[in-house]
């Protein structure tokens, strides 16, 4: 769908408020699909183009066990970019509002967001300013202000000397419907609130696929997808509306070790999480070696 010309611009200006008001603070290895489902939804079919493997949540393997690498992620495994073509690139937006697509483009850039056109999704680059900012749960308490209205859990725990936070988002920002996973830590007791965003060495693989409904869900009608990467804050934004307690994530996170596995299971019981079946079972989360396979739908709360 092509976005109407009298309006990039206001879009692209609400995406600045976005990053500005709420500045919380790609990808080698191959990407395992995750999957969908809930206690009262039966297990999806199987469709054109979809196997066996990409409907059952993966058996524990050597590879799956293995810790990951924590060297600097190379690229940011997207598959777009500012020189596509076709319906939904950023070609299309530019010619639609009038603007150069180098303009267009440097906007975006300025903010610290690229553009998948595969998808329809802006995104954080993983240099993007807004990692200066840190966190602080004061972002979520005045988010609404700025016309972001959404739901967030937060997965605390410690490990490695760290006291850690991994958080998601899913919701309305101003025009967009989106998400976000952020990996923040700090060493114990040097501050209450503030929470920084990871370094290099500490950014966690991890991937998710939106669904705007339960129904979306259970048929397989996918909102948008972020591909399995290493990062500190994995966002995607698209043009739409949304209804924030309505969305649901499936996400997949890998830790560094057993220790820090073991700690992040006990954060996510503590935020609401139940071990289950998360192919099946919402809020339900499950653990294979030092991944996690997570279905979020109403843990946590709503800012509004």
């Amino acid at each position: 769908m092509r976005i109407n010309g009298k309006r990039i611009f206001a879009l692209l200006l609400a995406l600045a408020l976005v990053v500005c008001t709420f500045a919380a603070c790609g990808g080698t290895g191959e990407e395992e699909e995750i999957t969908r489902g809930t206690d009262a939804i039966a297990a999806p079919a199987t469709t054109a183009g979809t196997t066996a493997a990409a409907t059952t949540a993966p058996s524990t393997t050597a590879a799956a066990t293995a810790a990951p690498s924590t060297s600097k992620n190379s690229g940011s495994g997207n598959s777009a970019s500012s020189g596509n073509s076709g319906s939904g690139s950023l070609a299309d937006v530019a010619e639609d509002s009038g603007a150069s697509l180098n303009m267009v483009t440097s906007l975006i850039n300025a903010f610290g967001y690229n553009y998948d056109a595969k998808e329809g999704v802006f995104y954080t680059e993983i240099d993007s300013w807004q990692r200066e900012a840190n966190f602080i749960e004061h972002y979520d308490i005045l988010a609404p202000l700025g016309n972001m209205r959404y739901q967030t859990v937060r997965v605390d725990f410690t490990s490695g000397g760290y006291d850690w936070r991994i958080q998601f988002w899913k919701g309305q920002y101003g025009p967009f419907g989106g998400a976000e996973i952020g990996v923040y830590n700090k060493r114990p007791g040097t501050t209450e609130d503030l929470y920084y965003c990871v370094d290099d060495e500490h950014m966690l693989y991890m991937g998710y696929t939106m669904y705007e409904s339960v129904n979306d869900y259970r048929n397989g009608t996918v909102y948008f997808k972020r591909p399995w990467q290493k990062h500190w804050w994995l966002t995607g934004f698209k043009v739409g509306t949304v209804t924030p307690s309505e969305l649901v994530m499936s996400a997949r996170i890998r830790t560094f070790n057993g220790e820090m596995a073991d700690a992040m299971e006990k954060g996510l019981k503590s935020a609401g999480f139940k071990e289950g079946d998360p192919v099946r079972q919402l809020d339900t989360f499950r653990r294979s070696g030092f991944d996690f396979y997570i279905l979020w739908y109403h843990a946590g709360s709503l800012n509004y």
